[in-house]
């Protein structure tokens, strides 16, 4: 199965067999071609995997049921996180050996050597992130090509606290993709998500990118500041990216956020969602708008309403819906 016909589901899927050339299938057409092998007799298969798509990102919770091993040899173009839940993964990376339980999780890099034993209770939380995407985001934030260049401790504690945050986080992303799939069809919201998760992946996770990013220091003018400012408030409907702004403004992510909490005091997406704030408020204001607090506020991309209301209020000294009364 190809990640064009996997393409055809709808964006989340449960998949689950209890044949082992079937299962071999659908997790190739997920994630690359692999060897898929029973290791030991008398349990049946017993493969489960629940999916979500989200732009560049996917996510899943699996298990095989069975003792198995499982042999991609090289990782395709995409970086994979996995976070063992039960039961524990001997596999080896790049010809190192790494036990993977529910205390240490696994990063592995596109083209990696990549061999893993599963046994039988073992049940993963998996993020795959394409590279294209990642390596895209981090040139973005660091003003540098991080074609290839990016690279990270395959072993992760899950006692750090960084690594146990980012984890913590895409859990609940894909938490609350599933209890309202709809999030996934809002632009606004599904950029955040993505953003939200590459950008903390960059900084939480041990490796290169900190260093990386600190070699170049450029020098923020403040018509660069001005033109982001512009833009986002001509276009404050759009999904914008901190790559779409750079790329927009002419200069690299890292120069957009020191102008930002230079000159304006806040970062650049900070700003945009103070703006949309803005925009909000507009909207319950008007009468022409839709009679729904919820409804505008997904609109301008505030999916989480408790949080919505608390930041509405702090910033109004009114409640959303106090707003929508007054305006009738």
């Amino acid at each position: 199965m190809s990640m064009q016909q996997v393409a055809r589901y709808q964006r989340s899927a449960l998949f689950q067999s209890s044949d082992l050339d079937e299962t071999r299938q659908i997790v190739s057409g997920l994630y690359c071609d692999h060897r898929l092998d029973q290791t030991r007799g008398g349990g049946s298969l017993a493969y489960r995997q629940a999916y979500c798509r989200l732009g560049d990102l996917g996510f899943s919770r699996m298990e095989y049921g069975a003792d198995v091993r499982v042999e991609p040899g090289r990782l395709g173009d995409f970086y994979l996180i996995q976070v063992p839940l039960s039961g524990v993964d001997h596999m080896t990376a790049d010809g190192v050996r790494i036990c993977s339980d529910p205390g240490h999780a696994s990063i592995h890099a596109p083209g990696s050597g990549l061999g893993m034993h599963w046994s039988e209770d073992c049940r993963k939380f998996v993020v795959r992130i394409e590279r294209a995407a990642l390596e895209r985001h981090a040139a973005a934030l660091s003003g540098h090509d991080m074609s290839r260049t990016l690279a990270f401790r395959p072993v992760l504690d899950l006692q750090d606290a960084g690594v146990r945050s980012w984890v913590s986080t895409a859990q609940h992303v894909l938490d609350q993709i599933d209890g309202n799939p709809r999030l996934a069809d809002e632009a606004l919201v599904r950029v955040q998500f993505e953003q939200l998760l590459m950008t903390t992946l960059l900084s939480w996770l041990p490796g290169n990118f900190a260093q990386l990013s600190q070699s170049e220091r450029r020098t923020v003018l403040p018509r660069h500041v001005k033109a982001a400012e512009e833009y986002m408030r001509a276009h404050p409907e759009q999904a914008l990216t901190v790559e779409s702004l750079a790329q927009e403004v002419g200069v690299s992510g890292r120069t957009l956020f020191e102008g930002f909490r230079k000159f304006l005091g806040v970062s650049p997406m900070r700003y945009l969602r103070d703006l949309r704030m803005d925009c909000a408020r507009r909207d319950l204001l008007d009468p022409a708008k839709p009679r729904s607090v919820t409804a505008i506020a997904t609109h301008w991309g505030f999916y989480q309403l408790g949080r919505f209301a608390c930041e509405y209020r702090r910033r109004f000294d009114e409640q959303p819906h106090e707003t929508m009364a007054r305006a009738r």
